[in-house]
């Protein structure tokens, strides 16, 4: 079977009005480069593609079961392609549903759960309705998209060209939490890997989050500022960087985590190619056998993790308005 078919779920629906919706509008380590910046912004660049140049109006609808929990759809941009899944990673039991709405070139997840059970209850996250760019032998996606020519996944970290991504989001939320708005981006070591393990490394940047990091299982290991851009203004954007040394078990993978010290939404342009190579440094502080040399760029999503309430209730979203990348960047202005 084409791995495109595999778990394929579009279904056109019309999307019932929510009226009680309501929008929030939140606006050194000794291994780093000696600046501990990443090069600035705004800034020129030879090439920009819009990932999500996409043309089509479909709606992909997660809910209970165990098929229609995680859903994967293939949407088509001029250039590339996207995997697209409602991802209930945690969810055991629930009533209603998660709709991804694509229409033309914007993405918007509505999440209206009730009942929520989970299957690990210690983990405060019911799932991440997110985008995929690149490859994942792994569940859910187990399949590639379409690449860019310029960023043909995997790709050595050695190799990987200077980018900066852009998302223009918006959040809403009226029960439950949003865990955080982020970048969801996997390396390996093995570009043919389908389970994931130590040496992989999961880097995590938090653009935008309500909850915190439990300092009991992770590794404060520093600090990163970057030169970002948002919403047309240049600003000096700081992260606190944890390490997460083995996720769900003895031998599990590395967890990376960049956690903003402002809340970010709207346009968000940061240095992602820079951060994707110091995530290797700052995880070489807790294992100092590992480099950039070693690893492959494997996937990149973008999406939103988010929470049920005490009363099992999640209701909550996002909107997805674009997706741009930036390559070879050096100072000036767009």
């Amino acid at each position: 079977m084409n791995k495109r078919a595999i778990a394929l779920i579009a279904l056109v629906v019309v999307t019932a009005s929510v009226a009680t919706l309501i929008y929030l509008n939140l606006t050194p380590n000794r291994y780093l480069d000696l600046t501990n910046t990443a090069p600035p912004a705004p800034f020129t660049f030879t090439g920009s593609v819009n990932l999500m140049d996409f043309h089509t109006r479909f709606s992909l609808i997660g809910g209970k079961g165990p098929s229609l929990a995680y859903p994967v759809s293939e949407v088509y941009s001029v250039n590339n392609s996207l995997l697209a899944s409602t991802f209930l990673w945690n969810m055991k039991s629930s009533e209603g549903v998660v709709n991804m709405t694509f229409y033309h070139n914007e993405v918007k997840v509505w999440v209206n759960l009730t009942d929520f059970q989970k299957i690990q209850t210690n983990i405060p996250v019911d799932g991440y309705p997110d985008l995929m760019y690149g490859s994942e032998g792994w569940f859910p996606f187990y399949g590639s998209t379409i690449m860019l020519p310029q960023l043909r996944l995997p790709m050595k970290l050695s190799s990987l060209p200077q980018f900066y991504s852009e998302v223009d989001f918006r959040l809403f939320k009226v029960r439950g939490t949003i865990d955080d708005f982020s970048y969801d981006i996997w390396l390996s070591q093995n570009p043919n890997v389908t389970y994931l393990q130590y040496p992989c490394i999961e880097v995590m940047v938090w653009m935008y989050h309500e909850e915190g990091i439990p300092s009991s299982y992770f590794v404060k290991v520093g600090d990163l500022s970057v030169e970002a851009v948002i919403n047309g203004t240049v600003r000096n954007v700081s992260f606190t960087v944890y390490v997460l040394p083995h996720t769900g078990s003895p031998n599990g993978w590395i967890g990376v985590y960049y956690v903003s010290d402002q809340q970010l939404e709207g346009n968000v342009s940061l240095p992602l190619s820079y951060m994707i190579k110091q995530s290797v440094y700052f995880a070489s502080e807790v294992f100092p056998n590992l480099s950039p040399d070693q690893y492959y760029l494997d996937a990149i999503q973008v999406g939103m993790e988010f929470n049920n309430d005490s009363q099992g209730v999640a209701q909550l979203g996002y909107e997805l308005y674009g997706w741009r990348l930036y390559f070879n960047y050096t100072p000036g202005s767009m």
